[in-house]
């Protein structure tokens, strides 16, 4: 780019002969103690992966000299005397120079902007909004942490559209993602089977589905199998202090002196039986719910 600002510009400043008019070609007289310059200003615009748009403009000073017509790929002269000192021929060149210079730069930026994740996927859950009125209940849909700022949000029933559905508007998060809140006012007993669909670019076609009731069955399992897990251990600590006295009982069994068993052995016995069928019945009890809980 640096190249092409330099031939421009020599060519429109370089005191050589024209074959014109002087004053009708050359640029308009500035005062010596004035600086020159001559800037090129350039817009490219990634709307996505295959679209891109490049906007620019050549300023001599304060005044606009040239721009850039994205369609034809071409150079557009703003002033009659914007060609400055260059040949056809070589203007045909410097017009191919610009349209190499913009197709390298649309490629690289492109090729590097794949190396990076600019999407970033929403988080959706529903709640209770303020009540609208009696037998009237408030369904919001938040979604957050979204980008591009795009989405569609709809309450639905089966694949209908609730047309009461209302949408607040985009806002930004601190992050620099978005947030949106949609909300629906239905009757209290018509709210049973409606979800929140969320469609995202992100999400690659698998839109997020949230339904209204979700919550509210997921919740009572989780209470149902704390409720029982709390039950069987209780159930369980009961059945090992029952099974520890009963092996303390045995043993504190002396046998028979005449059978010529001794004492002190017979209680070792005893209570090395007890401890194992203790650890056995632990490991079993542990091992069965380790299973049930990792298949919820």
């Amino acid at each position: 780019m640096l190249l092409v600002l330099l031939l421009l510009f020599q060519g429109l400043l370089c005191p050589e002969e024209r074959t014109a008019d002087p004053q009708a070609l050359g640029p308009p007289h500035l005062a010596a103690e004035e600086p020159l310059t001559f800037r090129l200003l350039q817009i490219s615009s990634f709307a996505n992966h295959s679209w891109v748009q490049n906007q620019a403009s050549g300023w001599l000073g304060e005044l606009q000299t040239h721009g850039w017509d994205s369609v034809l790929g071409a150079i557009r002269f703003l002033r009659p005397w914007s060609q400055g000192n260059f040949s056809k021929e070589e203007l045909k060149n410097l017009q191919a120079l610009f349209q190499l210079y913009f197709h390298g730069f649309t490629h690289e930026v492109q090729a590097f902007a794949s190396q990076f994740q600019f999407e970033l996927k929403p988080e959706a859950w529903v709640s209770k909004g303020p009540t609208p009125g009696p037998g009237r209940l408030m369904l919001v849909c938040h979604v957050s942490g979204f980008h591009p700022k795009t989405v569609g949000v709809m309450w639905m029933r089966g694949e209908q559209m609730q047309l009461g559905t209302r949408q607040g508007d985009v806002l930004p998060n601190a992050d620099g993602t978005w947030y949106l809140q949609v909300t629906l006012d239905v009757a209290t007993g018509e709210a049973a089977g409606l979800y929140c669909r969320v469609k995202h670019s992100s999400l690659g076609g698998h839109d997020i589905i949230i339904h209204w009731d979700g919550y509210s069955r997921l919740l009572i399992l989780i209470g149902l199998t704390v409720t029982v897990i709390l039950v069987m251990l209780i159930v369980l600590e009961f059945w090992f202090k029952k099974q520890s006295s009963s092996c303390n009982s045995l043993s504190r069994h002396v046998p028979d002196p005449a059978i010529g068993a001794n004492t002190q052995d017979a209680r070792g016995s005893g209570h090395q039986l007890c401890s194992a069928l203790e650890s056995w019945a632990k490991y079993r009890f542990l091992k069965k719910w380790k299973t049930r809980l990792s298949q919820l």
